[in-house]
């Protein structure tokens, strides 16, 4: 506090009350005490100008001055005499010079004190800004290994996704995806989608969760702007406020050589899971997704090239049937449904199978399957995502379909 005494008023206090107090006794008890070679004033100058500068120094000299005056006046001398006689006004040009020195002193030592408290509460103020720094790294440290430890996409996770995704068919490595999309980002309604050639429509191929969300198929247009900027940015897509009403909350590509192939569709899902970390975790498993059905693809039609007739995609019965149990335990598991279309083929027409083939397929979607029972002359069709109710809507298609293109089949 030695140097810290911020009211004026109260220096001044205590000024007079020490000097009046000092001068009470000094009369009372007739001590002559303005005579003495050390003289309390002298003390009372040097403590006030050390302590509160020069100042408050000038007026301590002139408060001792005036007592001086009075001092004389009140023992019937001179008052004159003590600016005039040279002892006597030597004694106060030494209390001048004593107050100037050691005022310019205190004042000195005022602004250096001044300085280095100021230049301590800025060290100070830096520590404690440094202090929550550190706090608050240790905090995110700390939140991190937490997180890390804890996280559910540890290497030990990461690598049971890869490995569940690495199976041998298409069908089953979509199933996986949809489980472990669904439990991994706790989302209630999950889809994946076929992409048609032309963009224009998505087939589904599995699904999790109700069909008002996910239809089984999906018609795209100019309105529909989440769409559109999935399949210009090839890049995992959020729901904006000015996409079309009933759009998912968030789709992901599944890309093959630059073409956006399928589509994940994720609805009702924690929005906690929506940050960038969670995202990228997303787009890993689209990539991985997207490997793997691309290998399961080759190796599907290297292993099926037997399962077909020679030079055509047109399964044999026996191959075609398998196809339709897995579709059928899909259907079972994720609610998807399919149905089947038979119809006879007058082979003794001029046209081959191949060339039958090849008139379909223009008309079929790309996840339609055909096959062929040469026993009993009728081609199969396999059509997942098409309920029972709407087969024979398609079948009727197709007959006249067949007819234009001159295909004699059996009614």
């Amino acid at each position: 506090m030695i140097y810290r005494q911020t009211s004026t008023i109260r220096k001044i206090v205590e000024l007079i009350i020490i000097v009046s107090v000092v001068g009470l006794i000094d009369q009372w008890f007739a001590l002559n005490a303005t005579e003495w070679l050390f003289n309390p004033f002298i003390f009372i100058i040097l403590l006030f100008s050390l302590r509160y500068g020069l100042n408050i120094g000038l007026l301590t000299f002139f408060i001792t001055t005036l007592y001086y005056v009075a001092d004389e006046s009140f023992n019937g001398g001179d008052v004159f005499l003590l600016f005039y006689d040279e002892g006597n006004y030597i004694e106060l040009l030494f209390l001048l010079v004593l107050t100037i020195i050691g005022g310019m002193y205190g004042t000195g030592a005022k602004e250096r004190y001044e300085s280095l408290h100021y230049s301590y509460d800025e060290v100070s103020d830096e520590n404690k800004e440094m202090r929550e720094v550190v706090e608050m790294m240790e905090e995110s440290q700390k939140s991190m290994q937490e997180r890390m430890l804890e996280s559910e996409y540890s290497l030990k996770r990461i690598y049971e996704v890869g490995k569940s995704l690495d199976q041998p068919n298409a069908d089953l490595i979509r199933n996986e995806a949809i489980r472990i999309i669904s439990d991994l980002f706790q989302a209630k309604e999950v889809a994946l989608y076929h992409v048609d050639s032309s963009q224009h429509a998505m087939r589904l191929y599995v699904r999790k969760g109700s069909t008002e969300t996910f239809p089984q198929t999906i018609f795209i247009n100019s309105d529909s702007l989440m769409y559109q900027r999935l399949f210009t940015n090839q890049t995992i897509t959020l729901r904006t406020v000015q996409d079309e009403e009933g759009a998912p909350l968030l789709a992901g590509p599944v890309v093959t050589k630059g073409v956006v192939k399928e589509v994940l569709l994720i609805d009702h899902m924690d929005f906690a899971r929506l940050t960038s970390y969670e995202i990228q975790i997303l787009s890993i498993l689209l990539d991985w997704l997207s490997d793997r059905l691309e290998k399961a693809h080759k190796v599907a039609l290297k292993e099926e090239e037997s399962l077909m007739y020679p030079g055509t995609r047109i399964y044999y019965k026996e191959a075609f049937y398998d196809k339709v149990e897995i579709q059928k335990k899909r259907s079972q598991t994720y609610g998807v449904p399919y149905s089947i279309i038979q119809l006879g083929f007058d082979g003794s027409g001029n046209m081959s199978l191949l060339e039958v083939e090849v008139i379909l397929r223009a008309y079929l979607r790309e996840i339609d399957r055909i096959g062929f029972d040469e026993e009993n002359q009728q081609i199969l069709f396999l059509l997942p995502g098409t309920e029972e109710s709407k087969a024979s809507v398609v079948e009727n298609r197709i007959q006249k379909y067949l007819n234009e293109k001159g295909v004699h089949y059996v009614e």
